[in-house]
């Protein structure tokens, strides 16, 4: 079984994307909110990260703030599959969400044929939404599932460090 890590940087810029695309429509509503600070207990985030976490969630941030440049190629990879999913949650991509997404696709260097290759992996992805109600096991579930669809067949555990 190969093991995944996903540092706490990469969970945690991903994270603000995913924010950033929940702000999308100008609001953010205290579900929302709750899952993602839950989602960022689960993934170990210290209280620093989680501090910049508690920031974007009370106020929108532009896109271009976000702290990607230390990311790795799989990192960047892995944030927009999280953001492309984000913008399909209810089936519908708002023309605000794929300005976004285009703006984060440009952030993070990805060209088209990329773009396109990683839309089609968050498309396939979408299925992990249960409908439960608990967008926390969702987030956990997505940030799990991203990187063996990003490194292709084989056994694979995935873990926050």
């Amino acid at each position: 079984m190969k093991r995944l890590t996903i540092g706490a940087d990469a969970c945690t810029e991903t994270l603000a994307l995913l924010i950033t695309m929940a702000w999308a429509d100008g609001r953010l509503d205290e579900k929302e909110k709750a899952s993602v600070l839950a989602a960022s207990e689960v993934f170990n985030l210290t209280k620093e990260l989680r501090d910049r976490i508690d920031q974007i969630l009370e106020k929108p941030m532009p896109v271009e703030e976000l702290l990607v440049e230390g990311l790795s190629t799989r990192d960047k990879a892995f944030a927009f599959v999280a953001a492309a999913w984000m913008s399909g949650v209810d089936s519908d991509v708002d023309e605000k969400e794929q300005q976004l997404l285009d703006r984060a696709a440009d952030l993070l260097g990805l060209d088209a044929a990329r773009k396109t290759e990683l839309l089609r992996i968050a498309r396939d992805l979408e299925p992990l939404r249960k409908g439960d109600g608990s967008w926390t096991n969702e987030l956990v579930s997505l940030f799990k599932a991203i990187p063996a669809r990003l490194e292709g067949e084989g056994d694979f555990e995935v873990a926050f460090e």
